[in-house]
């Protein structure tokens, strides 16, 4: 490998941690295939994984333009982010598609964020990513099959609200130990603590905003 990635290179850690999410995102959608009940849904979330991996791929080789490995841009995410894909671990079909609908939109908005810190070649990566074919009807179709049953969906209600909550506090953590991808996300490398203190509060605000409207719209 190339050597330690500076932890104040914001644009290098956002990327590191945008390609450890979408390797994780790949490994999580591609396992959760297996819990299909018919080889539609196998399929669906295959190709859903796919998409995943073309993400790690591209923003792999856009660090390697750079000069810059990308085991070591994803380094000081691996435990921070395996931590929180075991804490939000779906026990069944229904909450990995909740998981898989809910989780990506989260990112997606994240990502979007860090536009407003990037530029160049950095931010048309992540805009490209952004704009990348999603997740579709076929998930939401299926997760409102599944809420046909009550019990399922008082479950699936609570289960998207824990998601927020793990996800949110990982955010947060990313953001403590890492000034210059915060910096990226948050604008705030010109301001003062409580400025930046400000906004940080409202990106977490409009992350909740967005997550809770795709609940409302996902019925649960």
């Amino acid at each position: 490998m190339t050597g330690a990635v500076s932890s104040d290179d914001g644009s290098t850690a956002l990327l590191g941690l945008v390609a450890y999410g979408e390797l994780s995102a790949f490994s999580q959608l591609a396992a959760d295939a297996q819990r299909s009940p018919d080889l539609g849904g196998r399929a669906e979330l295959a190709t859903l994984a796919a998409v995943e991996m073309d993400h790690y791929v591209r923003v792999r080789d856009h660090l390697a333009d750079r000069g810059v490995d990308v085991l070591d841009a994803m380094g000081p995410f691996v435990a921070r982010v395996d931590a929180l894909m075991r804490s939000v671990g779906a026990r069944d079909w229904p909450e990995a598609l909740v998981a898989t609908a809910l989780g990506r939109g989260l990112v997606t908005d994240l990502q979007a964020e860090a536009l407003e810190g990037l530029s160049g070649d950095e931010a048309t990566l992540v805009r490209e990513v952004i704009d990348a074919p999603g997740h579709g009807a076929f998930v939401e179709a299926r997760i409102r099959e599944a809420c046909a049953d009550p019990q399922v969906h008082a479950r699936l209600s609570m289960w998207a609200r824990r998601l927020l909550g793990e996800a949110l506090a990982a955010v947060v953590a990313a953001f403590d130990a890492h000034p210059g991808l915060a910096a990226v996300v948050e604008g705030s490398s010109e301001g003062g603590g409580e400025e930046a203190a400000a906004v940080r509060a409202a990106v977490l605000k409009r992350l909740k905003s967005q997550h809770n409207k795709r609940v409302s719209a996902l019925g649960l």
